[in-house]
């Protein structure tokens, strides 16, 4: 039997081959060669089909002649709405009570009234199973990270790594997103500068850092790359102005200047929360150069860091933060102290230490108090002694 950590409910793995079923719900063209495209047929003549695939996140038209096709099979309007409804599973993290019920209402549940009898319902009630399962999750309180349900107790006593964990998924997007506009790197580098500065105890923090190093390096070539553009940028915007009327001139220049405020405004925030790296713009050489060396420097603050130490330091953090919700006060004062000899300057681990020292005493105490409020077995044996004696 698998865990119960890992085990998918029956609607869950009803969600998920539906999906897989309906992802493929298209006009079909099968091809002599064997070939087989699954898509939309958006044009026909008397010597060709065209079909709209999907290529990843790419869609592509394809022209094929009459002439090489062996069958065409035509989807019903109901699978192609169905497959487009598949496409909600798995559905997103961070959805509302509002949002997952605006779903329900208005597509999945309008789907079935109005094909009663499609091929597709079992699929469409499937994902409709899965959309009712996780709103009464959300209604109860629980939050949706990573695919992951985290219970209302433990959006309460470990918010501190929620709240950093929120931010590192946040920031891995970037990252990922990063691929086709690596600029988002240093988007990405803000939110780590922000757990750096507001969460350094925790465990999402650790992971963020371990997924910067991977993608400074990254950044510092497109910076590199940026510096030997701008020249040819700032001369190129130049003659493009040459070219505007009198008026058009005068809204270009209103606009750089504001582009220019933006970016001051920006490095000067930047810097309150002192970031290394701070905004740059395209055509600002020295905000490119001066990014070039926060970054090398970065590079190499990161790379001298210690992240077993200090993942083992976040990791008795949070089991601290689990123990003073279980009232295991002095296990957890324990937790914090370790976890404070590695954080030297998060206030919030050391505050922790100090309730838990606290609490621990006052239980201590406590359980002195009702220990001497309980009768002595032996004085009270001598007592009914006594009693019956008279």
């Amino acid at each position: 039997m698998k865990p119960a950590s890992r085990r998918c409910p029956s609607t869950c793995l009803l969600a998920l081959v539906s999906t897989l079923a309906l992802s493929q719900a298209g006009d079909i063209i099968k091809l002599k060669s064997g070939e087989k495209l699954d898509g939309k047929i958006i044009k026909k003549t008397a010597t060709e089909v065209s079909i709209e695939v999907q290529i990843g996140k790419i869609k592509d038209t394809k022209n094929i002649l009459l002439k090489d096709i062996v069958e065409v099979i035509e989807a019903t309007p109901d699978q192609f709405e169905a497959a487009e409804l598949a496409k909600l599973v798995p559905v997103a993290d961070g959805l509302s009570d509002n949002a997952y019920q605006k779903i329900i209402t208005e597509k999945l549940e309008v789907f079935l009234k109005k094909y009663p009898v499609s091929k597709q319902k079992k699929d469409v009630e499937a994902v409709l199973a899965t959309y009712t399962e996780e709103l009464s999750k959300a209604k109860g309180g629980s939050k949706k990270i990573e695919g992951k349900w985290v219970l209302p107790a433990e959006l309460v006593w470990n918010a501190y790594n929620i709240e950093a964990r929120l931010k590192r998924v946040e920031l891995q997007k970037l990252l990922l997103a990063s691929e086709t506009d690596s600029t988002k790197v240093a988007t990405a580098y803000r939110l780590l500068g922000e757990l750096e500065l507001e969460k350094s105890a925790s465990v999402e923090t650790v992971a963020a850092i371990e997924a910067m190093k991977k993608a400074l390096p990254g950044l510092e070539a497109t910076l590199d790359r940026l510096i030997l553009e701008q020249p040819i940028k700032v001369k190129n915007r130049m003659e493009n102005n040459k070219s505007l009327s009198p008026d058009e001139r005068k809204k270009v220049e209103a606009a750089l200047k504001e582009e220019e405020a933006n970016l001051k405004l920006l490095q000067e925030e930047d810097k309150k929360i002192k970031l290394a790296l701070v905004a740059f713009s395209e055509y600002d050489l020295k905000s490119l150069t001066d990014a070039k060396a926060a970054v090398q420097k970065e590079i190499a603050r990161l790379g001298k860091l210690d992240l077993v130490k200090l993942k083992e330091a976040a990791t008795t953090f949070q089991t601290g933060l689990k123990n003073f919700s279980e009232k295991a006060y002095l296990n957890a004062q324990r937790n914090f102290e370790d976890a404070a000899k590695v954080f030297l300057k998060e206030p919030f681990v050391k505050e922790r230490a100090e309730l838990a020292k606290k609490a621990a005493a006052e239980a201590l105490r406590a359980a002195n108090e009702a220990n001497a409020a309980k009768p002595n077995p032996v004085q009270a044996d001598l007592k009914s002694a006594d009693a019956k004696a008279k």
